[in-house]
């Protein structure tokens, strides 16, 4: 058996014995299990909401993107999060939990229903989140299964039987404290190894002075502002609105938000939350860029290789395996916790409508979300860029409506309705291809912006539109969101 593998196999283990012993200290009831009693401090608060966070695309897509596109990819992603992912915290997190907390709420579909007293409303904040965590899902799968592949040799299938087999094990053992639990591991590891790692690859390289001089004569593209693509100086304006800006509507950390112990636990989160952006975006950044000049010729979504590439080529073994553990952690904390709110979803959403909500159907819905997310990674879909820059900007459309229903009491269901349909199909046409394959791509101008603004304008105006020409009366829904800031000052 090889270091790689046999580090592999241990940090597995920790992750189901950390599952294990968390489940020992469960009540067995269903608040417990999906919202861990609502119990959160400050450390694990923080762990968790910045470990779900860090995905597949953080570790493997990033530093792909930054190869591609050069250094403007640190503040279309990097600079944007660790100012507005806060940011959104105070906005929408503080309403969110308070909220949540006064009413009982355990998903976007029961608040947002209740809002507006429409079912059709909690449905499509039940379908569109399930649709593109599922999606959010299997990417995370087919990063971790690439990154055993290409530092353990494991073959892809095997790899991604065995990161998803293990992230339903413990999750299904410990419910949201043991994915909590796990993220204050897993974050642990992939944050120190980053460090250490981009410390060593600069080392094996020459250092920092003579990548940066290799950079200006092999590869000054990669240094300079970018001019066209996704990268041009209209769609960079508007990066924020893919990745940044989402996050505060991913179910996962809706959830992990609602199950916070107080207000002093979410300050301290919002407080150390873009310090540790910037302890992610930082090394993954300088990795990608490194990689034109150490593994020149990467084309397409082979560039999402280049963190493991590097890893495998510039580090001792030992710490190579350390590094597969690190790239496993970071996908695996947020697939756990996907997989959790996916299922919690199902089961207060589905099954428990109107009833008592049991933890028994969640566990079952675990493991069919799981293998379908498994099917899809075989699958092997559009590069993890692709795919992210869609399911972010879907998450992104939830928006507007979110914040509606906390700061404008005149709006109406049926604007909140219309909004989100036009958004979201629009969104659709415009990824067909990433959906569907190249050859269902349509041509629809974008007039050099990114998908997402197009289509976040249409729903804004409908929303604003058809509030003002339907809206002023007032529901039980409306009363309940009233004063979402009250206490923030204790």
């Amino acid at each position: 058996m090889t270091v790689q593998v046999l580090v592999v196999v241990t940090y597995l283990l920790v992750l189901v014995a950390i599952g294990w012993y968390s489940s020992r200290r469960s009540t067995g009831t269903a608040e417990d299990y999906f919202l861990a009693g609502r119990s959160f401090g400050g450390i694990v608060l923080f762990m968790a909401l910045f470990g779900t966070n860090v995905t597949a695309f953080g570790m493997l897509g990033f530093p792909g993107f930054v190869y591609r596109e050069g250094i403007g990819a640190f503040g279309f992603f990097g600079a944007a999060a660790a100012l507005i992912s806060p940011l959104l915290f105070i906005v929408l997190g503080y309403p969110i939990w308070n909220v949540g907390r006064r009413n009982g709420y355990i998903t976007q579909s029961q608040m947002f229903a209740d809002r507006w007293g429409s079912q059709l409303v909690g449905f499509l904040f039940f379908a569109l989140p399930t649709f593109y965590t599922f999606l959010y899902l299997s990417v995370g799968v087919l990063g971790g299964a690439l990154a055993v592949e290409e530092i353990a040799k494991i073959p892809y299938v095997v790899a991604a039987a065995m990161v998803t087999g293990v992230a339903v094990l413990y999750t299904a053992l410990g419910g949201m404290r043991g994915t909590a639990w796990t993220n204050v591991f897993q974050a642990s590891v992939f944050l120190l190894f980053l460090v250490v790692a981009c410390i060593g690859i600069a080392h094996s390289l020459g250092g920092g002075a003579h990548l940066h001089q290799r950079l200006v004569v092999e590869a000054p593209e990669a240094l300079a502002r970018p001019g066209a693509g996704i990268l041009s100086p209209a769609s960079w304006a508007f990066g924020f609105l893919v990745g940044p800006a989402s996050v505060i509507a991913f179910p996962h950390m809706f959830m992990r938000l609602l199950a916070a112990r107080d207000m002093t636990s979410m300050r301290r989160t919002i407080a150390v939350y873009p310090w540790a952006l910037m302890l992610l975006f930082v090394p993954v950044t300088l990795i990608g860029l490194w990689g034109r000049v150490a593994e020149p010729g990467l084309i397409g979504k082979e560039a999402d290789r280049i963190l493991p590439l590097l890893v495998e080529a510039h580090l001792p073994t030992w710490l190579t395996a350390v590094g597969l553990a690190a790239v496993l952690a970071a996908v695996m904390s947020s697939i756990d916790a996907q997989l959790l709110s996916l299922s919690t979803m199902f089961t207060v959403d589905v099954v428990g409508r109107g009833k008592q909500v049991q933890v028994w159907p969640g566990r079952i819905a675990l493991l069919l979300v799981a293998m379908a997310a498994f099917l899809v990674a075989w699958w092997r879909p559009a590069s993890i860029l692709k795919m992210a820059l869609y399911i972010f900007s879907g998450y992104t459309l939830l928006i507007p409506i979110m914040v509606a229903a906390f700061f404008w009491r005149r709006s109406t269901a049926l604007a909140a309705v219309l909004a989100i349909v036009a958004g979201h199909v629009l969104l659709a046409c415009y990824y067909s291809g990433a959906l569907l394959g190249d050859a269902f791509e349509l041509s629809l101008p974008t007039f050099g912006v990114l998908p997402v603004v197009w289509c976040l304008l249409v729903e804004v105006v409908l929303l604003l539109l058809v509030s003002l020409a339907f809206g002023g009366q007032d529901n039980a829904g409306a009363d309940r969101f009233a004063t979402p800031f009250q206490g923030a000052g204790r």
